[in-house]
């Protein structure tokens, strides 16, 4: 049926007015559920507004499951074939169930921005995790003109909603406190996707490799870059197989990469020819265990090359559009304060890959960490339940 309508002239039209139509359909619900009463035993947990089962909040609802707190449990996800532990029920992103639960819910555990129509009750409570660390490019407020006049209105309303947010280091408390539009507790107890750093990786560096069908003894160097708002693939063109080359001369064994990008990026764009060690990493469910299993990273200006730090182990920096970023963006630090060596072309990433010093990386690491002042410990997600179980 649907098939046959699209090949009608009306088509072009629906098209154009089916969006409109159900945001305005969505909205109606949620003024009719918000005026319902609050289940204090609810937590809705949201990664992305309907991503698979990653990130911070995964963790929590992990953490939530393993101590079997007496809440129901409700993850948000539009993606077919992601798996889920039976105990969270799982709701579509914008129906008519979603707006009913997050209505009714106690609690609200999201690691981005909520959509345009929440409403949030007093009686509710709203624990923001944030995606992401400490990173090198600047994010909300203070990335200034970078960001668009409709964002920031509902970034300003989400923020105000937000009960509670959570920081793993002493740099980003602050920067949280300059960037985004938020006064409220902020708890400095780590995040809990970096919990996975603090536990015993054996089972997950076999499990990985197994995964992707790769020898357990092979060496892995994820690719990890963020993504860019004007969209323009062109900083994306990494030597892949001159820096697996590169890391078997200077670091032995075979190696082979994965490649990982950001969520908001869509991996089918990029001309990359993927083989049995040139991997694409982007459609696994959670990059938190690509990197606790992998031996080296590259990125950007991604958080992840910051928390990687913390597993002492190799990671390099490379931005063929860092003066652009700089320009949009800005930075929160200068490059020299980066303990990572720092590439903006290709040959100048396989030359640091090939003239890594341990000694050097290892003390500028150590000064790096200082700074920053991280809190992560491996109990950030014990200590986000426990700030759920003393809400009752």
């Amino acid at each position: 049926m649907i098939e046959k309508i699209k090949k009608t002239p009306l088509y072009p039209i629906l098209a154009g007015i089916y969006p409109r139509i159900h945001k305005i359909y969505i909205w109606l619900i949620w003024q009719i559920c918000y005026l319902l009463p609050v289940e204090h035993n609810k937590i809705v947990f949201s990664n992305f507004n309907g991503g698979g089962f990653g990130d911070n909040t995964r963790y929590i609802a992990e953490e939530c499951i393993r101590r079997k707190i007496p809440y129901k449990m409700y993850w948000v996800c539009e993606k077919p074939g992601c798996t889920f532990p039976p105990e969270l029920t799982i709701i579509r992103p914008n129906t008519a169930a979603f707006v009913y639960h997050m209505a009714t819910a106690g609690v609200w555990v999201d690691n981005t921005r909520k959509l345009y129509y929440f409403k949030k009750k007093k009686s509710q409570t709203y624990i923001h995790t944030w995606h992401a660390g400490p990173g090198l490019k600047r994010i909300e407020r203070d990335a200034g003109s970078g960001l668009s006049k409709e964002y920031i209105a509902y970034a300003k309303k989400d923020s105000k909603a937000i009960d509670l947010l959570l920081s793993n280091c002493r740099f980003w408390t602050q920067c949280f406190k300059s960037c985004f539009w938020y006064d409220g507790p902020i708890m400095e107890k780590g995040l809990p996707k970096n919990d996975l750093y603090f536990q015993d990786q054996t089972p997950l560096r076999s499990m990985i490799r197994d995964y992707y069908h790769l020898p357990q003894d092979m060496n892995l160097v994820l690719y990890v870059p963020t993504w860019r708002e004007n969209r323009k693939l062109n900083a994306y063109h990494l030597d892949f197989d001159g820096c697996i080359k590169a890391f078997e001369e200077r670091f032995g064994g075979k190696w082979a990469m994965l490649v990982r990008m950001h969520p908001n990026v869509n991996a089918a764009d990029f001309d990359i020819h993927y083989t049995d060690r040139i991997i694409n990493a982007s459609p696994y469910p959670n990059s938190q265990e690509l990197l606790a299993a992998g031996d080296a990273v590259i990125t950007d200006y991604s958080s992840c090359g910051f928390d990687y730090l913390q597993l002492d182990r190799p990671s390099f920096f490379y931005a063929e559009d860092y003066d652009q970023m700089k320009r949009d963006k800005g930075y929160y630090m200068e490059l020299s304060e980066l303990p990572s060596p720092i590439a903006f072309n290709n040959g100048q990433m396989l030359k640091n890959i090939l003239d890594f010093s341990w000694e050097e990386y290892e003390e500028k690491r150590k000064t790096f960490m200082a700074k920053m002042d991280y809190y992560d410990d491996g109990h950030a997600s014990e200590a986000v339940v426990d700030y759920i179980l003393k809400l009752k």
